[in-house]
């Protein structure tokens, strides 16, 4: 018999990123595996002078672009099929990950060599949970302490937004360890926090670029916003499903 808890809220946006470090994709509803979101960083930006993945959120500027981008996928991603990917530039141009041409015009549009790769085939530069989320609880007490940016969810690129209703504060900081049950059978295990880096204050979609988002953020709650799960029983998360904190 699974354990009581204490309702904290429902499910009010579902991200899939079929790109690492590309804006993603809005859903209704997400189906998450064992290792994560199915589709979840599927693809990824290489670098053929290095041999390495890349991210936006590295030091070096050439790949800041990245986050410009946007990227969807042509079909639905199962466990072991990945569809092929499309990509979208800032001024709508497209590209698919199956043209022939796919890397050369991704190099002209960053402005320097790049592969568009299967994610695992290549050295990645960092690795965490599979899961994030985030509260409106956080973002409410961001924009509380500095209300002239905008702390939009996408900013922060979770998977999952959990609408708290009248929740104050970084609630989800106390969460280490708890596990979260959202709809009728996805169960998820909290285990970090998520410390953010200079990606939350790039322009993005109709987001400006934002110092002041990182300064916050760092101000308020140690450089920490959202959390980072593991996911102990594969489910679907769909909009409106409600999340409970089991004891």
């Amino acid at each position: 018999m699974e354990p009581k808890g204490t309702k904290i809220g429902e499910v009010a946006g579902l991200w899939r990123y079929p790109v690492r470090s590309l804006r993603g994709e809005k859903l209704r509803a997400l189906d998450v595996g064992l290792e994560g979101a199915v589709g979840d960083r599927g693809y990824a930006i290489a670098d053929p002078e290095i041999g390495e993945l890349v991210s936006a959120a590295q030091g070096k500027r050439r790949w800041r672009g990245l986050v410009t981008l946007s990227a969807r996928y042509d079909g639905v991603p199962r466990d072991g099929y990945l569809p092929p990917v499309e990509i979208e530039t800032a001024s709508g141009a497209m590209l698919r990950s199956d043209d022939a041409d796919a890397d050369l015009r991704l190099a002209d549009i960053l402005g320097h060599p790049a592969r568009l790769v299967r994610e695992g085939t290549v050295k990645a530069p960092y690795g965490h949970d599979p899961i994030h989320l985030i509260t409106t609880a956080s973002l409410k007490a961001f924009a509380a302490h500095y209300p002239a940016s905008r702390f939009a969810a996408e900013r922060f690129r979770p998977n999952i937004l959990l609408d708290t209703g009248k929740l104050e504060g970084f609630i989800e900081n106390q969460w280490i360890g708890r596990v979260l049950a959202i709809g009728d059978g996805l169960r998820l295990v909290v285990k970090d926090h998520c410390v953010r880096c200079v990606m939350t204050t790039l322009a993005q979609g109709d987001l400006p670029q934002d110092p002041a988002i990182l300064q916050v953020v760092n101000e308020t709650n140690e450089t920490h916003a959202g959390i980072y799960a593991e996911v102990t029983k594969a489910g679907t998360a769909k909009l409106g499903d409600e999340v409970t904190l089991l004891d």
